[in-house]
């Protein structure tokens, strides 16, 4: 089209206008920004995956821990709050009892001096005391 542009009828062909240099250099540009969006959401992605990975070892390490050893975290979250010394930091310690599942943002079911995520946790867990004593 640019270098015949009385050869043919582009209008009536529905052919758009030949390119620019211009109009080259958005698209590149445009390209480029999309592929610097499609990066950023992979690396958000990736980190959502790390954290959602990290919180379940944590959540099975809990899960896995004695009550003894429950007990102990429990008073060592109490100890914290009481300091509160900022340098020190402490990861999630509100877990249920039971399975290890968070409680950060949840009304737990509470038992003696037990919390629980949801009332089947607390269920299998009064059964287990009651098949152990």
């Amino acid at each position: 089209m640019v270098d015949h542009p009385d050869k043919y009828d582009y209008s009536r062909a529905k052919v758009p206008g030949p390119l620019t240099l211009e109009m080259e250099a958005k698209k590149l540009e445009k390209k480029r920004a999309q592929k610097a969006q499609r990066k950023q959401r992979e690396q958000a992605q990736r980190e959502e995956r790390q954290r959602l990975e990290q919180e379940e070892e944590e959540k099975q390490q809990f899960a896995a821990l004695s009550d003894r050893e429950k007990r102990a975290l429990a008073a060592e979250r109490r100890l914290a709050e009481q300091m509160k010394n900022g340098s020190t930091t402490l990861s999630n310690i509100s877990r249920c009892w039971y399975c290890g599942e968070s409680l950060l943002g949840r009304i737990p079911f509470h038992y003696l001096d037990f919390s629980f995520c949801s009332t089947a946790c607390l269920q299998t867990h009064r059964r287990a005391q009651a098949n152990h004593t």
